[in-house]
């Protein structure tokens, strides 16, 4: 498959020939219809954030690995599924979540894996949607879009569970 990486920070994105993955156990493989760029991209191709007062936040100090593929906003088609994996099938196209966490801290148990410390985010810990392919660990992560078309739905995987986080906040508790 072919990706679009952040192979040096500060440096534009490269195109590199990796092998399309296979899904496993709960894994979901997407063909990628759309991926947003967010402004959170922009600070992932930088290697960090500024932080203020001449301070930078390294992602590469908070275990950020390269190359990178980013892409957290996605939408794309099912069209393999490993043996454990439910609920969807070939053919359905779907958001992806990527705010997923490591399943096991107290924040991941009640559901809020968005606010997990030490989180496997899609695009930012794994590979994203800057790609032909975006494998996603479980399909419990991914979201009916009908009746929006891919394009529509792609910010949604990021300004969504951030906008209901701010307006249902006690689901997020």
């Amino acid at each position: 498959m072919k990706s679009y990486c952040v192979t040096a920070f500060g440096e534009p994105l490269q195109a590199l020939d990796q092998p399309t993955p296979a899904p496993k156990g709960a894994e979901v493989l997407l063909k990628v219809s759309a991926a947003g760029v967010c402004h959170s991209d922009l600070h992932l191709a930088d290697g960090g954030y500024d932080i203020g007062h001449g301070k930078m936040l390294k992602l590469a100090d908070r275990g950020i690995s390269l190359p990178l593929t980013m892409g957290h906003e996605v939408v794309g088609e099912v069209v393999a599924t490993g043996p454990d994996a439910a609920g969807v099938k070939p053919g359905d196209v779907r958001l992806v979540f990527p705010w997923i966490g490591c399943g096991q801290c107290p924040a991941c148990r009640r559901g809020t894996e968005n606010l997990c410390s030490a989180p496997n985010c899609i695009g930012v810990h794994r590979a994203g949607g800057y790609a032909d392919h975006v494998l996603v660990p479980d399909a419990k992560y991914l979201i009916e879009i009908a009746p929006l078309t891919p394009a529509q739905a792609a910010p949604f995987a990021c300004s969504g569970p951030t906008a209901s986080a701010l307006l249902f906040p006690a689901s997020y508790q």
